[in-house]
């Protein structure tokens, strides 16, 4: 996994490029493994000559993140509506979609696995690009693109067949600029709680915009060390390149050490990403406000209010953790333990406040006197043994998943980088089987309970 470069030319037996790969993200357990001197093929034990530069790779890894977690919501979003015609859940009209904007679960599939197709296509595409930040500025060019063509009208014949984009967009533009005068739809709270399981997104997104921005306006050249070659980093004086699925190490002279990590470091103790991710939590209470003001009495009022304070929640989480990593700025007499324990105080006090409200608010669970233990007298989704359970349960372990943070075993083995990726496609996966109870509960509020007719979709 690790090479000390000795001859020109000397490829190792069984050194494969995956394994290389894999080494950058698991750097605590390889520094004990044997490395090769390659100018007689032995393997010696000990300090490696040279180690990868995974902060670049870091980098480009974030950038890819948020197009992954979308295609995955996107998935989600199929099977709601798959669920919802299996049992004849009449979600369009709580949703307010008309009978041409309805998209069938298989396009959505067909959506998703194309962004992934896409996504991988491009990140193996920019292996060739002179540069990380070539990477970095066209993936962020790729998702404002992405982003205006919801909005954007087509030629007509295409225009109609991508009809379903319609509600996404209207939805969307309507979570940033609410119309106040009238009560919030409900298809645009929907777009918004997502858009809350997707905050971590946002985050991302402004690190990288960060670190692109400040690779931009860095005079000094881009290091060589960050630069890729054939599918593979160079890395602190070594290139790698790839013969089939043998990869061969050899010095370069005179490579200076990549900025990235000092860029990514720099960046995550900026103030913008942690905004950036607090931006949905701020957007969904603003439509409590709304909400509030247009309630048709006092207890319903009263509700939204307290469902405003839910979502502030949210925000002593996001400015602790700010705190935590800028440590010994604000105040001398709180250390970084400090902020850390009240980081994960605030998040408890998050997750309980939601959970209790998902189950009472938003699914209308634990009425008194249901059939069922903890559920309600009316169930759309009958039939499905321990369905409503099993959502419960994993809703609370979506709910708290935040806390591996702090266990050694998951960071150990997965790393922070890949348990953060779990743990956000792990909040995406809750969301969609959030949304089932959600949309199911409004449809029995609004006594929309059944599907008399189906559209052909």
């Amino acid at each position: 996994l690790k090479a000390q470069p000795g001859g020109e030319g000397q490829q190792p037996p069984g050194w494969h490029g995956p394994a290389l790969w894999m080494n950058s993200f698991l750097p605590s357990w390889t520094s004990d493994l044997p490395s090769m001197n390659m100018a007689d093929d032995s393997f010696v034990y000990g300090p490696p000559a040279w180690t990868l530069d995974h902060d670049a790779l870091e980098v480009i890894w974030t950038v890819f993140r948020p197009g992954y977690l979308v295609a995955i919501f996107v998935l989600g979003w199929a099977m709601n509506v798959a669920v919802f015609g299996q049992f004849k859940v009449d979600y369009c009209t709580v949703l307010g979609i008309a009978k041409d904007e309805v998209v069938s679960p298989v396009r959505l599939i067909v959506v998703a696995l194309s962004l992934l197709v896409a996504f991988g296509a491009c990140r193996f595409a920019l292996l060739d690009a002179p540069s990380v930040l070539a990477i970095l500025w066209s993936m962020l060019a790729a998702y404002a693109i992405g982003l205006f063509g919801l909005f954007i009208h087509f030629p007509s014949a295409l225009d109609q067949r991508f009809r379903w984009r319609l509600p996404i967009a209207r939805a969307l533009w309507r979570s940033v600029c609410p119309d106040t005068s009238r009560e919030i739809p409900f298809v645009e709270v929907l777009v918004a709680d997502g858009l809350t399981s997707l905050s971590k997104v946002f985050f991302d997104l402004a690190v990288c915009t960060c670190v692109a921005s400040s690779s931009l306006l860095d005079n000094s050249p881009e290091p060589l060390s960050s630069q890729l070659l054939h599918g593979f980093e160079i890395y602190s004086g070594v290139a790698l390149n790839s013969t089939a699925a043998i990869a061969v190490a050899r010095p370069v002279v005179g490579v200076k050490h990549t900025l990235w990590g000092e860029h990514l470091t720099e960046c995550r103790r900026s103030a913008f990403p942690y905004f950036a991710w607090s931006i949905p939590f701020l957007l969904r209470a603003r439509q409590c406000t709304i909400a509030a003001r247009h309630a048709p009495d006092s207890l319903a009022r009263d509700l939204q209010r307290v469902n405003f304070l839910k979502y502030l929640t949210a925000l002593p989480v996001i400015a602790f953790a700010f705190c935590y990593v800028r440590a010994g700025e604000f105040s001398q007499m709180l250390e970084k333990e400090d902020f850390e324990f009240m980081w994960a105080l605030a998040a408890v006090l998050n997750s309980m406040f939601s959970f209790l409200w998902d189950l009472v608010m938003d699914w209308g669970l634990l009425q008194p006197g249901a059939d069922a233990f903890g559920l309600r007298q009316v169930l759309l989704f009958k039939g499905v043994f321990g369905f409503y359970h099993v959502l419960i349960l994993q809703n609370l372990i979506g709910r708290t998943l935040w806390s591996l943070r702090w266990s050694p075993q998951a960071t150990l083995t997965l790393g922070a980088f890949l348990l953060g990726t779990l743990q956000q496609s792990a909040e995406v996966f809750r969301r969609c089987l959030w949304n089932l109870l959600r949309v199911e509960w409004e449809c029995i509020k609004k006594g929309v309970h059944r599907i008399e007719k189906h559209f052909p979709v």
